[in-house]
């Protein structure tokens, strides 16, 4: 796994609340919140449901994979649409915590 899309995933974790055991990615065994993949059964609405929290931990990561090329604005806007989140402070926190900048690519 690459060392800076782990690092991408443990900061996206902290904003999708996964280290609260009362929060939904928590219960879910996804860190990342994901929703909808292709062949996955077990959703909670429509949040996938893994059957182990380092499945879940590895789609993140791998979903951070499959953006590379991409700016790290533009995914996490992906992650944290502004009409359900505050699309600004996600990203402040994640460059934050990341040492990333907003336009640097994946």
């Amino acid at each position: 796994m690459n060392p800076r899309y782990c690092l991408l995933a443990a900061c996206m974790m902290h904003m999708e609340g996964y280290y609260d055991t009362n929060n939904r990615a928590f219960r879910n065994k996804n860190p990342g919140n994901i929703e909808n993949l292709p062949r996955v059964q077990a959703t909670e609405g429509t949040y996938i449901v893994f059957p182990t929290a380092l499945r879940g931990y590895c789609a993140l990561v791998t979903d951070i994979g499959a953006n590379a090329g991409k700016p790290l604005h533009a995914f996490i806007a992906k992650y944290a649409p502004p009409n359900e989140n505050d699309t600004s402070e996600y990203l402040q926190v994640v460059c934050t915590l990341s040492e990333m900048e907003p336009d640097e690519l994946l």
